[in-house]
């Protein structure tokens, strides 16, 4: 008699969730999975060993699964349970999660405001909300499907711009926003615009961080500018807020990034020209290597991790009528608490920290955990500290493996530099025996 495989009835799920997401081979389905990660490994015959419930997916893969199924938190909870893939005391939590998502979340009331009251303003708050979801595919259904609200030559030129946007097409992206600039009537229509484009600079930032800083900082400057001209149009603008203290951080710590690395250079106005400005705003124009500019260039750096606790603690305080959906808010709440260790403000940041892990402990929480204890290390050079940072990234294993190992090879220039050069054997050993188990 055939043995019925352990994971029979889990595989049979995400088979028929991959047909119903219209994916009818697996090799439409895997290519749908490398283009949200082309990093994953994943083979056809890989991918029929797990529907058949032979094999079980690493908890990165069937995080990456979820999102290309447009799984719910519940089915992806229950997957990770099924397939083992938490501790035995992170049950509990999960279970509870699971009952939590059955709640009415943030974005759920934004969705019944726009179909309560089909509006411009719903409408871009929606499209907005599920962009920071990271829900692209609804995003762009929403987009497929708007109706016309007010002023259609704008309208027309901002969808066909934002679907652009979220197929990856940047340039095309870019010149069409430009071009909806133009045809704006009021500052309420210039603002959502400027928005636009700042946030599409803003991406461009994220995607090219780790592999080219110069290229990364440019767009995170003519982000900023785009935001603060959105913001002088329209203050009260929750998400432009949000997206401008994002951006406040990143180019805190791109600066701080150049500072430890060595890697300070004067950019070119060709290639740079909205970084070059600004390097001239900080520095003026003495030689880059001088003391003086690196002092001022740290100094800027500090101004803005300045703003973003400003701007995090300011998101927070409006967190009980703030038309933000969840994610963000939670990124407010473990990035406020972070900021405050970039800043040194060391009792402060392990407060906050630690109140974050006591009520909700995940892999993020605990990275960022070790990230503080590095800090901490490089500001007073106890060496406990990478004890701390070990044990932390030991946790946050638990969690998801696949990502802190990940995480913890590509900070190694940057947030992990010194656990990397002070510990190298226990880093190296900490990711082998996760690698072996």
């Amino acid at each position: 008699m055939t043995d019925i495989p352990e994971f029979r009835d889990a595989g049979e799920f995400l088979r028929q969730k991959r047909k119903e997401q219209g994916f009818k081979t697996q090799k439409s389905f895997i290519a749908a999975l490398l283009q949200k990660d082309p990093d994953i490994s994943c083979s056809e015959s890989y991918v029929s060993l797990i529907e058949k419930g032979v094999k079980t997916p690493g908890v990165h893969l069937l995080d990456v699964m979820a999102q290309v199924l447009e799984m719910s938190a519940a089915e992806k909870g229950e997957l990770l349970l099924t397939y083992k893939r938490v501790p035995s005391d992170f049950e509990f939590a999960v279970r509870d999660n699971l009952k939590a998502s059955a709640q009415i979340t943030r974005l759920d009331e934004i969705r019944r405001h726009y179909a309560e009251a089909p509006n411009r303003e719903h409408f871009n708050r929606l499209l907005k909300a599920l962009v920071l979801e990271e829900l692209s595919q609804e995003a762009m259904d929403l987009l497929k499907k708007a109706p016309t609200f007010e002023n259609e030559l704008l309208e027309l030129q901002q969808r066909t711009a934002r679907m652009a946007s979220l197929s990856g097409n940047y340039d095309f992206a870019k010149q069409a926003f430009e071009l909806a600039l133009d045809n704006c009537r009021n500052d309420d229509e210039r603002a959502e615009v400027r928005l636009d484009l700042g946030i599409l600079a803003f991406q461009q930032g994220l995607k090219s961080q780790n592999k080219d800083l110069l290229k990364a900082m440019e767009a995170y400057v003519q982000a900023l500018a785009h935001f603060e001209q959105s913001l002088r149009l329209d203050p009260e603008d929750a998400f432009a807020a949000d997206e401008r203290t994002r951006c406040y951080y990143h180019l805190g710590d791109g600066l701080l990034h150049m500072l430890r690395s060595g890697q300070i250079q004067r950019p070119s106005t060709k290639d740079c020209p909205a970084l070059a400005a600004a390097f001239d705003r900080w520095c003026g124009k003495k030689p880059i290597a001088d003391k003086l500019t690196a002092d001022k260039l740290k100094a800027q750096s500090q101004a803005y991790f300045r703003l973003a606790l400003e701007g995090y603690a300011n998101i927070l305080s409006q967190g009980d009528r703030s038309p933000l959906p969840d994610k963000p808010m939670r990124e407010a709440v473990y990035f406020h608490a972070y900021t405050h260790g970039k800043l040194k403000l060391f009792a402060t940041a392990r407060v906050l920290l630690h109140s974050n892990l006591i009520l909700d402990r995940n892999w993020l929480t605990w990275f960022m955990k070790a990230g503080l204890c590095v800090m901490e290390f490089e500001h007073d050079g106890d060496i406990e500290h990478l004890d701390g940072a070990i044990h932390a990234l030991t946790r946050a294993m638990d969690y998801d493996a696949d990502t802190i190992k990940y995480l913890v090879r590509l900070e190694r220039d940057r947030e992990l530099t010194s656990l990397w050069k002070t510990r190298p054997q226990d880093v190296e050993a900490l990711l082998t025996q996760h690698e072996e188990s």
